[in-house]
């Protein structure tokens, strides 16, 4: 179908609109389109037309965005999103009588190394005729708002590919079977994600302590580079009182302990030294895992502050379980005082049967489902004990 057969709506315009995560504006080009920066940022709509498009615009130097399309919570399509602004076709041959819930979803994390990785909305479009003047209909309300914060492992890396695959490229990221969308679809979640591949509580698995999420965590997606995301609000504040999530779950320290097996890094700024170190036996350092424990404390303080209401879990071990008694050890201590503050141990890896690996030696399908559910029993547990 040509575009100019569509009748297209703003996407500012849109009533009953839902929008996931932390976004941002552009409005260079007149009307307000709105940008998407974090992994399963996006938008959904209920529509009564047997057909959607969307006008899209896309930008890289290096990682495009992958695009998911969803219908009534199960995946339909995933594809890459072009350079340029266009029109994409998600959805035909739909019963008109009924309405209809589609989501659009950013695949792919926010690029801290691609300043021209970009991803606009700009309009929704059904064919003229199929339009009845009330194309758009109310969303049924979520029942919880849960935010997750992470690293790859949280983007979903891995979960696209064969198990063979090790290229780091933006393709094997995926949202489905993802433990953040499968935890939010059975609890009926609103969800936001933040997260970032290779990054930890105080540092990323090279021993770069640029690659710090708690450092970004109150800006809308401070770790986007370059003047246009700042222009689209990528580096403005957030402000958190406009979303206030019922849960968090941290699922950080992976890289955190890559560091501790990976050689030193330079600081760009002083040329010294950054290492987190072994001892003799071993185990973290002294000094070292007191650094780590103080970024884990640190960040749940800030956590708290700027989410009063949450009930915050710190949950870990997809990957491996080697700095999870130092995690729990921080998070019990500072339970004894706070008593929405809780730790669990997720499912590792090293228990994925034939058919269940993801690729990039990451966690696959099964670790995700498994690690979802037991998140989901807590979530309830807690919501039970609260008398929620």
């Amino acid at each position: 179908m040509e575009p100019t057969k569509l009748h297209a709506y703003c996407i500012d315009k849109i009533d009953n609109l839902h929008i996931y995560g932390r976004t941002g504006r552009d409005k260079s080009g007149g009307n307000s389109a709105l940008a998407l920066f974090w992994t399963g940022s996006g938008i959904s709509v209920d529509f009564t037309a047997g057909e959607l498009w969307a006008e899209l615009e896309g930008g890289y130097s290096e990682y495009e965005c992958w695009v998911s399309v969803w219908i009534n919570g199960a995946p339909l399509s995933r594809f890459i999103l072009q350079k340029g602004r266009r029109w994409y076709c998600l959805v035909r041959g739909l019963n008109q009588n009924v309405s209809h819930h589609i989501a659009i979803l950013k695949e792919t994390q926010a690029m801290s190394g691609d300043p021209e990785h970009l991803f606009l909305v700009h309009r929704l479009g059904v064919p003229s005729t199929q339009d009845n003047g009330r194309v758009f209909v109310p969303q049924k309300k979520k029942d919880l708002k849960i935010e997750f914060v992470g690293d790859s492992i949280t983007t979903g890396e891995g979960l696209a590919g064969c198990v063979l695959e090790m290229d780091w490229i933006s393709g094997w990221m995926s949202l489905r079977d993802n433990y953040a969308v499968l935890t939010s679809l059975a609890l009926n979640a609103d969800f936001r994600i933040l997260s970032q591949s290779g990054w930890g509580v105080v540092t990323g698995w090279d021993n770069d302590r640029n690659s710090s999420l708690p450092k970004h965590y109150s800006k809308i997606c401070g770790l986007a580079p370059g003047k246009k995301n700042e222009d689209m609000g990528a580096q403005d504040e957030n402000d958190f009182s406009k979303w206030q999530p019922d849960f968090i779950v941290v699922n950080l320290g992976t890289n955190d302990w890559g560091a501790f097996n990976n050689p030193a890094k330079t600081d760009p700024e002083t040329g010294g030294e950054w290492k987190m170190h072994l001892d003799e036996n071993g185990e973290p350092s002294v000094q070292d895992l007191s650094f780590f424990k103080t970024g884990i404390s640190n960040f749940i303080a800030d956590l708290r502050a700027k989410n009063p209401r949450a009930e915050i879990i710190w949950a870990y071990g997809m990957c491996s379980f080697d700095l999870g008694e130092h995690i729990k050890s921080v998070v019990d201590f500072m339970g004894e005082k706070d008593l929405s503050l809780h730790f669990i141990k997720l499912p590792s890896m090293a228990e994925e049967k034939e058919g269940e690996f993801g690729s990039r030696q990451h966690p696959g399908p099964g670790t995700h489902r498994r690690a979802a559910s037991l998140i989901v029993e807590e979530i309830k547990r807690i919501a039970a004990e609260k008398g929620a």
